[in-house]
C-alpha cells in the first residue's frame, strides 16, 4: 500500500476534530480562529488548538499578516496548529504571511489567489500541505521549506506553480525529499547559500530604527531574510527599494537582517 494513502488515512483518523458549525469562533488581534479538539486513537480527545480561518468572505486579510504560535482566549492559551481551507483565499492585498513553528497543516486552497504574495516560509513543524494550497499565486517566487524531512503532499499541492516557483528545501536535503513518492517530479532547489544568486539585485542594505520597537524600515532591493541569533528564519520577503515591516510576533532580542551580500544586526525591544 502506498505511503501516501497510509498517511492520508492516519491523518484523517488522528486529526479528526469536533468543531463548531460556524466559520469562526473567535476574532483576536486581527485573526479569525476556529477552535477544535484532536480525536485520539481508540477514543478520547487530545489537544484543543486553533485553526486560522476567514470571516466567511474572500479577501479577509491584507498587508503583512503574522500568525502567532499561541493565542489566549478567555484566559486560556491555545496553540495555533492549522491554516484552514481557503483561510486566505482571494486575499489579493496580502503582501506577506508569517507562519509560526506550531503549524502542522496547510489546508486546501488556503493561499489561492493571493496575487501579491511573493515569498512564503513553511515552518519545520509542518506535516501536510493540501491540494492547490497556492494556486493562482502568480507573483509567488519562492517557497522556503524549513523541515529537513519530507512531509505529506496531496497530489496537486504544487501542481500549477512548480513551473515558476522556486521550492527550496534545506541544504543537502533534495535526495531525501525526492526519495518519497509524492515529491517525485517536483523541481526542488537546495538552500546551500546560492538560491536566487544573480536574481537578488541588492547592492546596499539599510535598516532603521535600531533598536526597534513595533516596526522597522528596510531599504534594499531583492530577497531579504530576518533571522534570530540561533539562525532560525523569522521572515523572508522581497523588498523593492523600501519597505516597513511590522515586528508583531518577534520576541525581544537581537536579529540579523540579511541579503546576498550584506548583514545588519538589530535589537528588537
Amino acid at each position: 500500500m502506498k505511503r501516501t494513502f497510509i498517511f492520508s488515512v492516519l491523518t484523517l483518523a488522528l486529526m479528526m476534530v469536533c468543531q463548531s458549525a460556524f466559520a469562526y469562533d473567535y476574532y483576536v488581534n486581527g485573526i479569525y480562529y476556529r477552535k477544535a479538539t484532536q480525536q485520539l486513537p481508540g477514543g478520547g480527545c487530545g489537544e484543543t488548538y486553533l485553526i486560522v480561518v476567514n470571516d466567511d468572505y474572500q479577501n479577509t486579510y491584507s498587508g503583512d499578516v503574522v500568525i502567532p504560535e499561541t493565542e489566549t482566549i478567555n484566559g486560556e492559551s491555545f496553540r495555533v496548529r492549522y491554516i484552514g481551507s481557503e483561510a486566505f483565499y482571494g486575499c489579493i492585498n496580502l503582501t506577506s504571511i508569517t507562519l509560526p513553528n506550531t503549524i502542522v497543516n496547510i489546508g486546501y486552497h488556503s493561499f489561492a489567489d493571493c496575487h501579491q504574495l511573493e515569498v512564503i516560509d513553511i515552518p519545520a513543524s509542518i506535516q501536510q500541505i493540501n491540494s492547490n494550497a497556492f494556486s493562482y499565486c502568480y507573483e509567488l517566487d519562492y517557497i522556503f521549506i524549513h523541515s529537513n524531512q519530507p512531509f505529506f503532499l496531496w497530489d496537486d499541492a504544487f501542481s500549477d506553480i512548480n513551473d515558476h516557483v522556486h521550492i527550496v528545501v534545506p541544504c543537502n536535503c533534495i535526495e531525501i525529499f525526492e526519495a518519497e513518492e509524492e515529491w517525485q517530479g517536483i523541481q526542488l532547489y537546495d538552500d546551500c547559500g546560492n538560491v536566487g544568486l544573480g536574481e537578488n539585485k541588492t547592492v546596499s542594505l539599510s535598516v532603521y530604527p535600531n533598536p526597534a520597537s513595533g516596526v522597522i524600515t528596510i531599504e534594499a532591493e531583492g530577497l531579504v531574510t530576518i533571522a534570530d541569533e540561533m539562525g532560525r528564519v523569522a521572515r523572508t520577503l522581497f523588498v523593492n527599494k523600501k519597505q516597513t515591516i511590522d515586528l508583531q510576533g518577534l520576541s525581544s532580542g537581537f536579529y540579523f537582517i540579511k541579503t546576498d551580500n550584506e548583514t545588519k544586526k538589530i535589537l528588537v525591544k
